[in-house]
């Protein structure tokens, strides 16, 4: 037997006595997956998360013993080996925000050697017509950073984040239910077909998706007024930055323009003294701070070229003291880096020239 009934129960004994870890693990990784990956960045997505129950867990453990596909001497070797105890999942509205939701996954935690974790990309389809499974994995970790008060004892246990389509995640589910629990039994011909007939559905919704917020992204443009969500902050200025993902780091920039009342793309242009396309004066604009906060020895926080950073450098000499006030409550980790961004704005304009890119003639 690959793994007795001993082991099984006390391994099931000893999650009951840790479940809470794994749940406070996982609603937390989702919370920063959801504040500061998917609402940071303007990404349409559901995160959700879980802790594979006490029940879950001893069937999955049955179903090794049952099949001998896994060898698992001690209770031990069972938590090496089972890794989604605590997992999340982000379910992007389109497809096209998948690669950019696992790259984010990966560049905000770390994996058991405190590395950038990597990814398993599954897209079953490729191999077989009728698996229309797709998504991908990530075993990740909390950072040393995160490992404070209430969490530091589950900084050694890891979740899998899951990234796929909401579209796929339906097919995923459907399929998981039926095909994979034994006691669903052996699928007919006819369920595998309408399985494959949904998968084909699934694939054309993704790209029906796509098309619909393309279309909302144009009508945004046209409609005017004061943005309705960050959505169609981003959908309504990406086009003065061309080749840029505008979105990246939006929900925070859009966040800390609400209360200074830059609520419309001409409160915005008139502070601008630049023609569209504006991309080449940002990135000119962008390196020069970066410049000076290398020099300054500030690094708490970077520039990213390929976000909407390039908005906020443009305006930081006329904004910056605006950006700096102090809020009411303690503003979420993309404001604050936002605000730390014109704080030393502002320290580095008293000790030296930082001249708006119209004054350098770009």
């Amino acid at each position: 037997m690959t793994i007795s009934d001993d082991t099984i129960k006390k391994a099931v004994q000893r999650y009951h006595r840790e479940y809470d870890r794994y749940l406070k693990l996982a609603a937390r990784i989702a919370e920063i997956c959801r504040s500061e990956i998917v609402e940071g960045n303007a990404i349409r997505a559901q995160v959700t998360s879980r802790a594979k129950s006490p029940k879950s867990l001893e069937g999955k453990l049955r179903r090794f013993a049952a099949n001998g596909k896994k060898s698992i001497p001690n209770v031990d070797a069972v938590f090496e080996q089972i890794r989604d105890l605590a997992a999340v999942r982000v379910a992007t509205y389109e497809q096209r925000h998948e690669e950019q939701v696992v790259e984010l996954v990966c560049r905000r935690f770390v994996d058991a050697g405190d590395l950038r974790p990597t990814h398993e990309r599954k897209d079953k389809n490729r191999d077989d017509p009728g698996n229309f499974y797709r998504a991908s994995h990530i075993e990740v970790f909390l950072t040393k950073a995160d490992g404070v008060g209430t969490y530091a004892n589950v900084m050694d246990v890891p979740c899998e984040v899951q990234v796929c389509s909401m579209m796929a995640h339906v097919w995923n589910e459907i399929e998981h239910d039926l095909g994979y629990k034994p006691a669903a039994g052996t699928l007919s011909e006819q369920e595998r077909n309408f399985l494959a007939m949904l998968g084909q559905s699934v694939r054309m919704g993704d790209g029906t998706i796509l098309s619909l917020f393309a279309e909302t992204e144009r009508r945004q443009r046209e409609q005017g007024g004061t943005f309705s969500d960050v959505y169609d902050f981003v959908a309504r200025l990406r086009g003065w930055f061309p080749g840029i993902e505008f979105a990246r780091n939006a929900g925070a920039l859009f966040e800390s323009f609400l209360p200074i009342r830059l609520l419309n793309p001409d409160s915005i242009r008139k502070l601008l003294n630049l023609n569209e396309p504006m991309t080449d004066p940002a990135h000119a604009a962008l390196e020069a701070f970066a410049q000076l906060l290398d020099a300054q020895g500030s690094t708490q926080f970077r520039l990213d070229r390929n976000s909407s950073d390039v908005l906020l450098v443009l305006l930081l000499p006329k904004i910056g003291k605006h950006l700096q006030a102090p809020l009411s409550e303690a503003p979420p980790e993309g404001v604050t880096r936002v605000r730390w961004f014109a704080e030393r704005f502002i320290e580095l304009s008293a000790a030296t020239t930082v001249a708006e890119p119209e004054a350098r003639g770009l």
